[in-house]
Parts: C-alpha cells; sequence; structure tokens
C-alpha cells in the first residue's frame, strides 16, 4: 500500500535517498494515523459533539449562537448537539454574566480531559517511541529535523533563531 503510493508520487524523481526517506516517513505516517484513530474511535461522542465540546475546551465558554456560527450548524442542531452533551455530563450551560438573558455553554472537567485525552494520547505515544530509540537514532533524528525545521523557516523567509 505505502509502496504504490509512493510510486505515484513525485518522489520517483527524486534523488534514491530522498525517495527512501520519503518511502519510510509514509509508512510511519500510515502507523500514526492507525495509532490516533484508535483513540479517536473509542470516544462515545459524535464528530459535531467532539467539535463543539473542543471549541468550547480551548475558548473556556461561548455562546450558543456563537458556536453555531463557528461550528457552521443551525441553532436547532446545536441546541441537540448541547443537550446531548449535558446530558453526557460533558458541559453545563449558565446565564450569561454580561447580559443576564443569554445562556453560555462550558465545559465540564470531565469534557475537558476528554479532550485532554485525545490530544495526550499522540503525545504519550510519541514520547513511548523516542525512548525506544538508542542514542545514535535519536541524534540523526533531532539532525534531520533540525535541518525540516531550517527548510521550512527559509521557504517561509523567517529568520532563523539565535
Amino acid at each position: 500500500m505505502v509502496s504504490s503510493a509512493v510510486s505515484a508520487s513525485p518522489a520517483r524523481r527524486l534523488p534514491a535517498e530522498v525517495a527512501a526517506v520519503f518511502r519510510l516517513a509514509q509508512e510511519v505516517s500510515v502507523y500514526g494515523v492507525r495509532r490516533r484513530l484508535g483513540t479517536l474511535l473509542q470516544t462515545p461522542l459524535t464528530v459535531q459533539q467532539l467539535r463543539c465540546l473542543t471549541v468550547l475546551v480551548v475558548e473556556g465558554s461561548a455562546a450558543p449562537a456563537q458556536l453555531s456560527t463557528q461550528l457552521a450548524v443551525t441553532p436547532a442542531t446545536l441546541t441537540g448537539i448541547a443537550d446531548r452533551l449535558e446530558r453526557a455530563g460533558m458541559i453545563t450551560r449558565h446565564t450569561d454574566d454580561r447580559d443576564h438573558r443569554g445562556r453560555t455553554l462550558r465545559p465540564t472537567p470531565a469534557g475537558q480531559a476528554v479532550v485532554r485525552q485525545l490530544l495526550a494520547s499522540d503525545m504519550e505515544s510519541d514520547a513511548d517511541l523516542l525512548v525506544g530509540l538508542s542514542a545514535d537514532e535519536l541524534a540523526g533524528l533531532e539532525l534531520a529535523l533540525t535541518g525540516m525545521l531550517r527548510q521550512l523557516r527559509a521557504a517561509e523567509g523567517a529568520t532563523p533563531p539565535g
């Protein structure tokens, strides 16, 4: 599966050393997607509920009208999403502190934990992988990533730190 993706890509025209790295990076990417997908599939939340909850965790709180605009859903759809998240103990509704007529939605500690778990699983898995590398492998990876970062900064016209 990975080799066919490489043969159809511009990697064929690249020097052999670069093409080999490209193939390895694609294979690592496939494994990474599998790892991340496992955590995501274990959540009982729908994609829309997860999107809503993630916005609330990042923002701290939001008015339903603001959320429906940000998530590109109708107010009625957002009400349904919020109802299900509230029943699941992921969010709470509060009177708006500013106008006392409106409502705001806030994530509960349980809701925050769900989003953090999804994000943290990536970092924990990556750290576990790095700990398993030899000192030489870590040094080579650090050197390669430093070079890639240099190239990315140069492509954006950014000046290197230091």
